[in-house]
């Protein structure tokens, strides 16, 4: 099915039961089986971009933007609340793929923020793993989730 933004294609086909966005990738752990989340794209929270990205979601960007402006046009308040969405969820994600840091690194509030972020997708997935009885990815994951907390722990301090 050809997505109204245009050239950007979501596709369902006969060979995938799966909706699949030509921009980035999956983050979510392939041992998790098959993903459940409707959108499979910019309002998925396990959706990946990189520098390589940045002139297609430019292009995505422009679209939705104009899709958003078709739609107040005529008056269609669901179009422009979910492009709403999708704008914001594509100018923090432009933002942060484009301001390089001065020496590579992320500041102290770019870490915790991140470090967070990991945190909870990583309860997402041990909480999905566990309700799929995949014993060994649930493993995996509380590991993970104990590193995340301990490393958050060192980084806010005994202030926190």
């Amino acid at each position: 099915m050809a997505s109204p933004l245009g050239k950007g294609r979501i596709e369902v086909g006969a060979d995938s039961p799966f909706l699949t966005v030509p921009i980035g990738g999956c983050g979510r752990l392939v041992v998790l089986g098959e993903c459940n989340y409707a959108n499979k794209g910019v309002t998925c929270p396990m959706w990946l971009t990189s520098t390589d990205d940045l002139p297609a979601l430019k292009s995505f960007y422009e679209r939705a933007v104009r899709l958003r402006q078709r739609a107040l046009d005529v008056g269609n308040q669901v179009v422009v609340q979910q492009q709403a969405h999708i704008i914001t969820n594509l100018t923090v994600r432009l933002k942060s793929l484009e301001e390089p840091e001065a020496n590579g690194t992320l500041s102290l509030d770019e870490m915790l923020a991140q470090l967070r972020t990991d945190l909870a997708e990583a309860r997402a997935g041990l909480e999905e793993a566990q309700t799929a009885g995949l014993l060994l990815a649930a493993k995996h994951l509380e590991r993970v989730i104990s590193e995340l907390k301990t490393r958050l722990s060192a980084l806010e301090g005994p202030n926190q």
